[in-house]
């Protein structure tokens, strides 16, 4: 019987390792499976020459109403110039030819919000033509590219997505989250009527004309959807209405991490369950080669573990519960694999410390949220044996291991074992400023044996407000990893937070201070977000004792995401404001990169450099 696995758009420069990890597991369990991996070859059909084309023509009927009234065509060509970072300009004024550029030079004329849709249509096939040109470079050799290659090719990608983001607003085609707009909040009846606009949804045509064959031609039996993100929720939706529209005997199950920690909202907004059959919560394996053989025999899908399906007009939990022992999990596999990729691998869910008081992270990626198993990791010579399978098979600029936090001593036996080997494997975690990292020494090993660096949340400024979070770091000790990780060459990003709980408002700006003086050591730059509670997190359950007072959003919002009042302390609203103004202030000493990337891609492009010797302060764009 044949199955399916499918991930959607999600971002530009790396795939998802739940999928791969799912389809070596059930290619080993001998089931007939496809991986159809849609995320980067969205983007690179998008803005091939074919697609570019049928969207300038469906841009046809726009033009007329867009000329005739300049408010909505200052509009449109905001979107243009702001969705390309300027980069459509800098191409429509390079096609200008001799005597055109030394007409407007005379006449004083340039590309304004007002004329540049003229500019566009008048340049179309050359404009095109650029587009597809840089898009085919990036698809055959990627980050294998020198950065200024790579750069100048993707800022004329961007030209692409602005030409796609003004046709399809308030739709947009993002490098970083995949599919985002105004319009499309993670809510029942947004994504009901996303994934039936014909207008705006730029993925049905693609689906169409891409999966619409396919599903004719192998006609699936079941097909799994990953769900990674909530920016993944039009796109996953769409296709799986597509399927169930054109095959509606095909069994659509929905998976990934997002669809696990929504999974109690997803049960209760039946009007979602007509584009779909079940849901699998959890590691997907043992559960989704079960579910492959039930329906396959028809046996009663109560007998899955770990699922919630459609059964006689209801929604119904199986009956059984499965845990699943992630050093049975098959190194992933990965296809369509572009030159210079950044493979995902995760050797352990959950988090070995466990104690922040705001932190989901000990239960993710737990098939029962009541579970209060704290961590589930793999044993070091099974990492070991899938980083060798990763780098021999693919050859990727460096491995992102995507732990919760991976401990210093687990870095060190992956440095060691780069070292004893002659073929290096460049890696990135996230971590925590554990004391080992304050031994220049130490870091230096790491370095030398291929960890790259990654991020790790700081939290706040201030040491009173770090022990009320129980984060376990010491800020003397912070300065003096992050110098060490500056002298070694190992790159970080920083995570803070405003607005916890007995915070002060004058300690809010120790995490400002704090950043701006030490900037330069921040070398893959920082983030300061407002105070997040969510449903499953420990705040929503003891908030009471640090004056806190939750509201869960409404049932139609598949996010758990909580409004919250405080006794005392910041409010939610000053808590934003300040994280906001802090970003904001802080934003002269970012990358020049984010002029073009969003903070996440920008990361991991500038780790990529890194595998090349070339440190973030060279790359310019």
């Amino acid at each position: 019987m044949k199955t399916w696995i499918c991930t959607t758009l999600v971002n530009f420069l790396s795939p998802m390792q739940g999928s791969a990890r799912l389809y070596a597991y059930l290619k080993k369990e001998g089931h007939d499976i496809e991986f159809k991996d849609l995320n980067q070859d969205i983007y690179f059909t998008m803005l091939s020459k074919e697609y570019l084309g049928e969207t300038f023509e469906k841009a046809r009927s726009m033009i007329f109403s867009i000329t005739r009234d300049k408010f909505l065509r200052r509009d449109m060509g905001s979107i243009l110039v702001n969705n390309s970072s300027g980069a459509i300009k800098r191409l429509l004024a390079g096609n200008s030819g001799f005597i055109r550029k030394l007409f407007r030079a005379m006449a004083g004329l340039k590309i304004t919000n007002s004329n540049i849709i003229y500019e566009l249509f008048a340049n179309r096939d050359f404009v095109i033509s650029e587009i597809d040109k840089a898009r085919k470079i990036l698809d055959e050799e990627f980050l294998r590219l020198s950065p200024e290659e790579f750069l100048t090719h993707f800022q004329t990608l961007l030209c692409g997505k602005a030409i796609v983001d003004t046709v399809y607003f308030p739709s947009e085609l993002d490098f970083g989250l995949g599919f985002q707009g105004t319009s499309y909040r993670p809510h029942t009846k947004d994504i009901i009527n996303a994934v039936r606009d014909e207008r705006h949804n730029y993925l049905i045509p693609y689906y169409r004309k891409k999966v619409v064959p396919l599903l004719e031609k192998e006609r699936p039996s079941v097909v799994g959807i990953s769900i990674t993100h909530t920016s993944e929720f039009v796109p996953a939706f769409t296709l799986a209405r597509l399927i169930k529209t054109e095959y509606p005997e095909t069994h659509v199950c929905l998976g990934g991490a997002t669809a696990t920690e929504v999974v109690h909202r997803i049960r209760n907004n039946r009007p979602l369950w007509d584009f779909f059959d079940s849901v699998i919560t959890g590691p997907g394996e043992r559960a989704f080669s079960e579910l492959i053989e039930h329906v396959e025999t028809r046996k009663p899908l109560s007998e899955v573990p770990n699922l919630l399906y459609k059964d006689k007009g209801g929604i119904k939990k199986s009956l059984k519960s499965h845990r699943f022992d992630i050093n049975d999990a098959c190194t992933p596999e990965y296809v369509s694999v572009r030159p210079g990729s950044i493979l995902p691998l995760e050797t352990s869910s959950g988090c070995y410390w466990g104690k922040c008081i705001f932190c989901y992270y000990p239960k993710e990626g737990l098939a029962d949220i009541g579970d209060t198993e704290n961590v589930r990791i793999r044993r070091i010579d099974l990492v070991l044996e899938d980083m060798r399978k990763l780098r021999d098979k693919y050859d990727p600029s460096y491995i992102s291991i995507t732990d919760s936090s991976l401990h210093p001593k687990r870095i060190e036996k992956l440095a060691r074992w780069n070292l004893e080997n002659e073929k290096k494997m460049n890696f990135s975690a996230f971590i925590r400023f554990e004391k080992e990292f304050t031994s220049r020494e130490f870091c230096a090993k790491l370095a030398e044996g291929g960890f790259l660096g990654g991020q790790a949340g700081l939290e706040t400024g201030s040491n009173r407000v770090n022990r009320i979070i129980n984060k376990g770091v010491d800020l003397d000790e912070v300065k003096i990893i992050l110098r060490n990780f500056y002298e070694t060459g190992i790159l970080i990003h920083l995570y803070t937070i405003v607005g916890v709980p007995g915070e002060r408002r004058k300690e809010t700006r120790l995490t400002y201070d704090f950043i701006k003086k030490y900037h330069r050591m921040l070398t893959l730059d920082w983030q300061i977000y407002s105070l997040r509670i969510l449903e499953h997190g420990p705040l929503a359950k003891t908030g009471e004792k640090f004056g806190l007072k939750t509201q869960a959003l409404p049932g139609e919002f598949l996010a758990q995401l909580m409004r919250y009042r405080l006794k005392e302390g910041l409010s939610e609203e000053e808590s934003m404001k300040l994280s906001i103004r802090f970003n904001e202030g802080l934003k002269g000493y970012l990358h020049p990169l984010q002029d073009i990337m969003d903070t996440e891609m920008c990361k991991v492009f500038l780790l990529a450099q890194k595998t090349k010797k070339i440190p973030p302060n060279k790359i310019k764009i």
